[in-house]
């Protein structure tokens, strides 16, 4: 309608460069006048001049293109001129029910339309209705993975999971957090607490991220990594190893240069230019060792295999990593995925089952091996899952939202 002003809203820089290209490339000759505010755009906050690009108009095609923190600030809120001529767009929607994004929930405006694979927030049940009173319902049916796949969206892909375990001392370490988990829970739930409010206790909160970064940095998934890059890394592939940290994505990097493969850094702190990285590894290709700016919405058809180190209790991180590979690209009639599944020895306490990272891992990998070309490849996993007393379909829809992740 062209009485309507799409309002389109992002949650990155990288992001907003992203679609303000394909907005261009694709309305590029409809005379479609784009207006960019955050990530050094300025232009927006000058006196009057939002409010003025924000009015109603017949004689002008025209958008707005923002990240989700500027469209936040006071500055933006109070400057644009509500009403059901606006129409809202946000990209990576689950984004923007972070406690400060949500003041962008206050705009009125007429039509809405939330983007993401992955709507809901995990674990935060406020920021989620505050999503969907805003967007409305998801529109049916969904569009799974596999329908994605059918249909040629994206890419068939094989997955290959492998089993590590934890050090002497990681496994110490895990054994007595868990040991003191289980100990703090039991005291709290027999006084009469709800399971739900026991896992918001600081002290029991702090432990489970101690005990969660023990699996995240565990030493054998750096001998992984050299293990699978020798083993399977081919001249003109273009692989992307997923790391939790930069401590983790140096000893990476170190340890895969020495193997005198060409391999880079890419991150939000990298020194040199993120934008010429990724062409350099579009063209040449490589291995592209990055922590989380490449979760969501980056759009890297070229990659061709991956290698996950890095884990999380929040599924929409093996949603988004698993996305990044399978993006369509003539070149690659197939992707491939490699995952560190790390499984401890020690047999948990049943209370702290629901608390633990174990689900995490043994359902992402079950999850990621669904619909893969070579489902065999998660009966191992499957077995584990069991005698674990691990309920994977459970275990799946866990976790918790982290909106300070995307800082990498």
């Amino acid at each position: 309608d062209k009485h309507e002003i799409p309002l389109v809203l992002v949650p990155s820089t990288e992001l907003l460069a992203q679609w303000h290209k394909e907005i261009t490339d694709v309305f590029g000759d409809q005379e479609l006048t784009v207006l960019v505010c955050g990530d050094g755009n300025n232009m927006w906050k000058k006196p009057g001049y939002l409010n003025a690009w924000t009015q109603e108009t017949t004689s002008r095609k025209k958008l707005i293109l923002t990240t989700m923190d500027t469209a936040a600030s006071d500055h933006f809120l109070k400057g644009i001129e509500q009403g059901k001529h606006l129409f809202v767009i946000s990209d990576e929607v689950h984004r923007i029910g972070s406690p400060y994004r949500r003041r962008v929930l206050r705009i009125n405006s007429g039509a809405r339309l939330g983007l993401s694979a992955t709507p809901k927030r995990f674990g935060d049940e406020e920021g989620t209705k505050a999503i969907f009173g805003y967007f409305g319902d998801i529109i049916q049916p969904p569009f799974r993975l596999n329908d994605a796949i059918k249909s040629g969206v994206l890419t068939r892909y094989f997955y290959y999971p492998h089993e590590i375990k934890l050090s002497q001392g990681e496994q110490g370490a895990w054994n007595d957090l868990t040991k003191q988990l289980s100990k703090l829970i039991a005291q709290k739930l027999n006084a009469g607490l709800q399971f739900s409010t026991v896992l918001k206790n600081s002290h029991i909160s702090n432990l489970s991220i101690q005990r969660a970064r023990i699996i995240k940095n565990a030493e054998a998934k750096i001998s992984l990594a050299e293990q699978v890059i020798s083993q399977y890394y081919a001249s003109g592939q273009r692989w992307i190893i997923y790391c939790d940290n930069q401590h983790q994505l140096r000893d990476v990097l170190y340890k895969v240069k020495a193997l005198g493969y060409d391999a880079y850094e890419y991150h939000s702190a990298m020194p040199g230019d993120r934008e010429v990285t990724l062409k350099y590894f579009s063209v040449n290709g490589g291995i592209l060792v990055s922590i989380k700016c490449l979760d969501e919405g980056v759009d890297i058809p070229a990659a061709t295999h991956a290698l996950i180190l890095a884990s999380s209790k929040n599924p929409r991180e093996f949603i988004q990593r698993r996305g990044r590979i399978l993006r369509r690209d003539e070149r690659k009639p197939f992707a491939y995925l490699h995952d560190a599944i790390v499984a401890p020895t020690y047999a948990e306490a049943e209370i702290t089952k629901q608390v633990s990272i174990i689900e995490a891992e043994l359902a992402r990998a079950v999850r990621f091996g669904e619909w893969a070309e070579n489902p065999s490849c998660i009966t191992k996993l499957k077995n584990i899952a069991i005698d674990f007393g691990v309920d994977v379909i459970e275990a799946i829809n866990g976790g918790d939202e982290d909106d300070e992740g995307q800082k990498y």
